[in-house]
């Protein structure tokens, strides 16, 4: 990757125009990488096959959001890690769910298709056809939560979804969200995650982080930010192991909701499907 590359599609974004410093290819190559493929088009006001292939992704999902939505009607719940400030198409549909309402959502989901197809403790993955959705009681990392699933639904708003109102998250809520789920869990940091930080962080951010014992996380993701916008280096922008594994276990020490779960990640680990996870999470580029 071409030094300066990160922060010229970052200007991109911000501004749009039809110069660019590096290939083409190259960038939407970069702009994939980092889940910004959709707005980098748009920008760029690209009107070719690999755009409308991505303008239908985001249609399916937007249908399949509201087929959710409806099915889920009456229960308290949210969709997460979906609305962002910039257009992209998520690989699956998050769902944040009251630990009470769990199974029954889960029956309901399944009555429009679905079939269960990973079970963990805190999450289920559900799988119909290509579209794939995660029911959360609580974000985590092999089964060990580290954050806080049930406060996060005491900040819930109606947004726009690509023309879709729906229950989400409040933005600010969403800034941390986006920067716990790239240090703590995925170790790797894209402009997606940039964007959201970037935009939505505000003193609520961190007052949540405070209470939900995330602000090293939070911290580093504005550094990170930081060090985009001065070039100093490139997205995706994987944390060093050493840094990533400080943060989690200061995690377990100082979060009494992370320590108790955390045997479900030592449990994953010796597992032949967490196994493969981890040494995913320490060789690949991005995700």
């Amino acid at each position: 990757m071409r030094r300066g590359s990160t922060r010229h599609l970052i200007n991109l974004i911000r501004e749009g125009g039809r110069e660019v410093e590096v290939d083409l290819n190259s960038l939407i190559d970069l702009a994939s990488k980092n889940k910004v493929l959709l707005q980098l088009l748009i920008k760029l006001d690209v009107k070719d096959s690999l755009r409308r292939s991505q303008e239908e992704a985001i249609g399916n999902i937007v249908r399949l959001v509201e087929v959710l939505s409806r099915g889920l009607d009456g229960f308290s719940f949210a969709f997460f890690k979906l609305v962002k400030p910039v257009s992209y198409v998520p690989a699956d549909v998050d769902v944040l769910v009251r630990s009470e309402e769990r199974e029954e959502i889960i029956r309901r989901i399944e009555g429009l298709g679905f079939r269960v197809e990973v079970e963990e403790p805190f999450c289920t993955t559900l799988v119909k056809g290509p579209f794939i959705v995660d029911v959360y009681v609580h974000p985590t990392l092999g089964g060990m939560i580290y954050m806080d699933g049930q406060e996060l639904l005491n900040h819930v708003c109606i947004k726009d979804f690509n023309g879709l109102k729906i229950k989400s998250l409040e933005s600010y809520v969403e800034a941390l969200v986006s920067a716990a789920h790239a240090v703590y869990k995925e170790r790797i940091y894209t402009l997606n995650d940039y964007f959201t930080v970037k935009e939505w962080t505000t003193e609520e951010t961190f007052k949540l982080a405070k209470k939900l014992r995330c602000t090293p996380g939070l911290n580093l993701a504005v550094k990170i930010n930081e060090a985009f916008e001065k070039g100093l280096i490139e997205a995706p922008y994987r944390i060093p192991v050493t840094t990533w594994i400080k943060l989690l276990v200061q995690k377990i020490i100082n979060d009494p909701l992370t320590r108790s779960t955390s045997k479900n990640l030592v449990s994953s680990i010796g597992s032949k499907r967490g196994l493969k996870l981890l040494i995913s999470k320490l060789i690949r580029e991005t995700y």
